[in-house]
């Protein structure tokens, strides 16, 4: 199929076609032919991560994700890794809760290298015991140091009470009782699984004929074997009917406040009303929003805060989350100070400069997300994911100055709750509130 996309900016346009084509074993396949850049960005979307993993087994996808790249039935690591580096290439795999990605970056002329060692890493991993052993205490290390942040304690703490028993409620890497009891034969097993043609997205973006980018891709792809899909099944998490309020205590220079609930999935239809919301509330990068600028730069009870309920948004519902971190003697101002905003905007219309300067906002940095390859050949794979369609990039400024002040007055009133909320701080406070010294 082949589908036209524009991407427009104030004075200029950028146009460029999208080939989609299913391989015979289910893989999708995403084209874009670029000859103004000498470079090809590959990359391949397996659709798994954390959240079809078992709760006693949580790590396990990002652990997968990690040990793709560190040898295959044909390679050792090394060879893998001197394959890559002897084109002046990149060749990564990385995972997350909804996704593993293994990405490549050649040039045009060692295309077939990065297909040979994308789908090699896919489809022939071995993950060696050494390999493996490492992995568990690098990702041991990893949480080890993140739990002596406040900042990331109070987010963990916060999904905990928001989710409940479904998988976002844990963070990808695992908890250390977890994570020191995968083993190999988990690893392999997963993959079994869930790293399948008819479960993955290939998208590729740069150099090259799409007509004979195609048959290379049925050369090293082709002999990926489809299997049946079973996917874990989960409720759906429901948005809290009551208040959730936790403190716990941290040596630290200030309290780090979460508050907030449950979000919204990115297929919600009020996502764009929702991000003209965000953006008057909780702020974009140089856009004045409410909560910065009347806690930070009136108040100055901050550096840093923010609030928003589409950044999290995926294939499950994301979180409403409004954050500041303060001085302990601010706390309740802090906090008085974030529930007022989410009042206010509940309650009140926003005006139409607040509405103008939004939407001027999220429409004129849009176009900053498809500067490479890289970026245009990731969101192939969320166009394909979501239904976005491959015109977004035309219709996204569309959705954006369509939105109404009475649009963000009523997904503001049906989304937001400055009532039944979860609250965690963390830092200098004891377990009912209280300072300490």
């Amino acid at each position: 199929m082949k589908t036209q996309m524009n991407a427009t900016e104030p004075r200029k346009s950028r146009t460029f076609d999208v080939h989609r084509h299913v391989l015979s074993n289910g893989l999708i396949v995403l084209l874009v032919d670029n000859p103004s850049i000498p470079a090809v960005s590959l990359s391949v979307s397996v659709l798994t991560g954390a959240r079809h993993e078992s709760e006693e087994k949580a790590g396990l996808a990002m652990m997968v994700s990690r040990l793709l790249d560190e040898g295959t039935k044909t390679r050792t690591s090394l060879e893998i890794a001197e394959a890559i580096e002897s084109v002046g290439g990149m060749l990564d795999s990385d995972g997350s809760y909804e996704r593993i990605v293994v990405s490549a970056s050649v040039l045009k002329e060692d295309i077939d290298l990065g297909l040979e060692l994308s789908a090699d890493i896919l489809i022939n991993p071995i993950f060696p015991e050494a390999f493996i052993e490492k992995e568990k205490s690098r990702t041991l290390s990893e949480i080890a140091s993140a739990r002596d942040r406040p900042q990331v304690i109070a987010g963990w703490e916060f999904s905990e009470l928001v989710y409940g028993k479904h998988p976002l409620h844990r963070p990808s890497h695992g908890y250390p009782e977890t994570v020191v009891k995968l083993t190999r034969a988990d690893l392999l097993d997963f993959h079994q699984h869930f790293i399948v043609p008819n479960n993955a997205i290939l998208s590729m973006v740069g150099d090259f004929r799409t007509s004979e980018v195609l048959s290379r891709i049925e050369r090293y792809f082709g002999t990926w074997q489809p299997k049946p899909l079973s996917l874990p099944k989960h409720a759906k998490p429901t948005r809290q009917a009551n208040r959730r309020i936790k403190y716990i205590t941290m040596p630290a220079q200030q309290l780090n406040i979460y508050l907030g609930h449950l979000g919204v999935e990115r297929s919600n239809p009020d996502y764009y009303a929702l991000q003209v919301l965000d953006t008057i509330l909780g702020g974009g990068a140089g856009f004045t929003a409410r909560i910065p600028q009347r806690l930070r730069d009136e108040l100055g009870l901050a550096y840093t805060t923010f609030a928003s309920i589409t950044a999290s948004a995926g294939a499950d519902p994301g979180r409403f989350v409004s954050y500041i971190g303060t001085s302990p003697e601010n706390m309740t101002a802090a906090i008085e100070g974030l529930i007022q905003e989410i009042r206010k905007i509940i309650s009140e219309p926003v005006s139409d400069q607040e509405l103008q300067d939004a939407r001027d906002y999220l429409t004129g940095s849009f176009v900053f997300s498809f500067e490479t390859s890289s970026q245009i050949a990731r969101f192939l794979v969320h166009a394909e994911v979501y239904g976005l369609g491959f015109d977004y990039i035309d219709k996204y400024p569309e959705y954006i100055r369509s939105i109404t002040t009475s649009d963000v007055s009523r997904v503001a009133e049906n989304y937001l709750d400055c009532e039944n909320y979860t609250m965690v701080v963390v830092g200098p406070v004891d377990k009912d509130g209280k300072i300490t010294d």
